[in-house]
């Protein structure tokens, strides 16, 4: 078991605020805010499931010694996947690490396009599937796709949880930032909510922008 870890700069991709007040810091802060939303106290007995994991989430569960069972993390940047996998996942096996060559116009513009032929790069199912800034930066047909593969790999009382951009006014679906695809992906409540119970779940919770967390609105849902 790996007692510290301390990642090249190079593999943070977090936005100047959390750079500022702390990797580990505000990592810790929101797997305390995801752990109580899916209504546990703690993930000592939960395997986990993060996509777009980055590396946060990693240092902290290690640096924060925050109790898991099994902790998967699946990303689009090989090289940071490559990263994690040598110094992590052979040193800890509570630990494994997944690349997934999905094409996202922000993040992987060469990636393979998702399809409903589509399947996750992981094998198992999972007490816990996190989310932390993925839906901010798809598109509709790409977070249908997502949520039913995530739908078929929870169990039986398990939960999703994933942040989104939120916007109560809008009907539909917009892409706010002229010239950068995907930057800022808004979905109009009903339109989320039609998303998410036409992929197979039920919403739990469907919270407000919560910036005291770093975090736009944030959703809790179970497979229905």
């Amino acid at each position: 078991m790996i007692n510290y870890l301390d990642v090249p700069e190079v593999f943070h991709q977090n936005s100047p605020i959390v750079t500022a007040v702390g990797y580990e810091e505000t990592g810790e802060k929101l797997i305390k805010l995801a752990t109580s939303s899916v209504d546990r106290t703690d993930l000592g007995d939960a395997d986990i499931l993060d996509i777009g994991c980055g590396v946060r989430f990693t240092m902290s569960i290690i640096n924060k010694r925050i109790p898991i069972k099994s902790y998967t993390g699946i990303d689009v940047n090989k090289s940071m996947i490559e990263y994690l996998k040598t110094e992590v996942e052979l040193y800890d096996d509570r630990f494994s690490f997944a690349h997934w060559n999905a094409h996202n116009e922000m993040y992987n513009p060469n990636g393979r396009k998702l399809t409903k032929k589509n399947v996750l790069p992981v094998d198992g199912a999972f007490d816990v599937i996190w989310l932390f800034s993925v839906f901010t930066h798809l598109d509709p047909s790409d977070s249908l796709i997502i949520l039913k593969l995530l739908r078929q790999r929870i169990r039986t009382g398990g939960k999703l949880f994933f942040t989104a951009f939120i916007d109560n006014d809008l009907d539909g679906f917009e892409d706010r930032v002229e010239g950068s695809p995907l930057l800022h992906a808004y979905f109009g409540k009903s339109y989320m909510q039609s998303l998410i119970t036409s992929a197979g779940w039920k919403i739990d919770l469907f919270h407000e922008a919560d910036p005291s967390n770093y975090i736009q609105h944030y959703i809790v849902c179970s497979p229905n």
